[in-house]
């Protein structure tokens, strides 16, 4: 049988490398761009290793570590730096440090981060109701911890993480553990004290029984795609359309075309709506409904020396009211030590987002960074080196209706045999959750 893979992302390669491993097929990957990886890129200018998209993988998913040591890549691996423990919120003018601790932050003993009332509204989430449905972001913790906490922290996360909104934001497509916890428990704060103190007695790990920690390759993310890569036949072409003859499906490409048996398709919803279109119009517009926020990444490259103490850490979210366009900065070179030369730091800073999407299609995203940097973090001296990364679709946005698109998904895979659909914009936007894909095509594909 021979299979198709539509897409040369990180959710295509690894599709296509572990279905070459795991089956007798003969597996072609088409990617339309002439390199692979798509926003998971690594490059290295003047001295920076810049990370276009992915910062890397939590250690705490089992999928993604076993393609790692399936695919002889474990001694490229590494570990973020002790800096990158430190996080840090910018609120009313100044940045707070978080505690490791979950349940200090919950409570908030540092800092005076959260007022006196805040921090009583986080105790009387004991005696709130649980619910059982979905439902938003933003009315799970408003309802469960106050206003203060969407505000100064679950909100910042969520901009970080998934660059979302909350207010659009589905707690069981994108937060489920979590939504899961209150169900059980009926408590979020009692249920996350019953866990820490189970995996507590089950662990000798002193760094605390929620951590997971950073990692990435010695190369950069982009090494590990092109390193999946480089055993499978890859042609770079633009699929326009799909068909199906007597036997097998047809694949229409800018240039010619190819036969296959299955076909996986590992690409943006929205390019996905447009081969689609044809052959099932309905679908293609459900497929169309799926939001993408926009996204700049801006990386800055620095001399360390005699800047401020915040840049030897992770990085640093924002109060969702202090947010002006920038809603993310992360100081790469603290977290890992290749992305730049000794004595050099590199700054990436991401503007827009679903909840700021008009600052990322604002015209010098460099000169908003460096407004931002000197406001929050005071690193007033000039930068040394530039890049610029714009994603009019950078993440997409799981939101309330996002379960039943999954459904849709599923129905159009069993009224069409042989074509399978993966990728980040249906089953998680980490490369833990594009791997996790990935594995799961193995119980669908004989």
């Amino acid at each position: 049988m021979k299979i198709v893979v539509v897409g040369g992302g990180i959710s295509g390669v690894s599709a296509a490398y572990i279905l070459k491993k795991y089956t007798t097929n003969e597996v072609t990957l088409i990617e339309k761009n002439p390199f692979i990886g798509g926003k998971a890129c690594t490059f290295k200018e003047d001295g920076y290793t810049i990370e276009a998209g992915p910062n890397g993988f939590l250690d705490n998913k089992e999928e993604i570590k076993k393609l790692i040591e399936e695919s002889n890549f474990g001694d490229n691996v590494i570990q973020s730096k002790d800096d990158a423990r430190r996080r840090f919120i910018f609120s009313n003018s100044k940045l707070y440090e978080l505690p490791e601790n979950p349940v200090n932050l919950l409570f908030n003993i540092f800092n005076n981060f959260l007022t006196p009332l805040g921090r009583l509204r986080i105790v009387e989430e004991f005696f709130i109701k649980a619910k059982m449905e979905d439902e938003t972001l933003e009315s799970f913790v408003k309802r469960r911890l106050g206003q203060e906490m969407l505000d100064k922290l679950i909100g910042p996360m969520a901009c970080g993480v998934y660059a979302g909104n909350p207010k659009n934001m589905s707690m069981d497509s994108t937060f489920l553990r979590i939504k899961e916890i209150e169900r059980q428990y009926g408590s979020l704060i009692k249920g996350l004290i019953v866990l820490m103190k189970e995996r507590k007695a089950n662990t000798s790990s002193a760094s605390g029984p929620f951590s997971a920690k950073l990692m990435s390759f010695k190369m950069g993310v982009g090494s590990f795609i092109k390193h999946l890569s480089s055993n499978i036949v890859v042609i770079n072409n633009t699929v326009v359309s799909l068909r199906k003859n007597s036997k097998r499906y047809v694949i229409e490409l800018e240039n010619g075309s190819i036969e296959a048996d299955c076909v996986v398709f590992a690409i943006p919803s929205y390019a996905l709506s447009k081969i689609f279109k044809a052959m099932d119009r309905d679908f293609s517009q459900i497929l169309s409904s799926i939001e993408y926020a926009p996204v700049n990444v801006v990386s800055l490259g620095f001399d360390r020396k005699n800047l401020p103490d915040v840049t030897n850490s992770f990085g640093y979210l924002f109060n969702l009211r202090d947010i002006r366009d920038v809603i993310g900065v992360l100081f790469d070179s603290s977290i890992f030590d290749f992305r730049a030369d000794k004595n050099k730091l590199l700054v990436r800073v991401v503007i827009g987002g679903a909840l700021k999407s008009d600052s990322a299609y604002k015209q010098n995203p460099i000169e908003l960074s460096v407004k931002e940097l000197q406001r929050s973090a005071k690193i007033f001296k000039p930068f040394e080196y530039s890049h610029v990364e714009r994603y009019a679709k950078a993440i997409p946005q799981y939101g309330l209706n996002h379960k039943n698109i999954l459904k849709d998904v599923a129905c159009f895979e069993e009224n069409n045999g042989g074509i399978f659909i993966t990728g980040n914009a249906f089953y998680g936007v980490s490369l833990n959750d594009c791997v996790k894909a990935s594995y799961n095509l193995l119980n669908k594909i004989d």
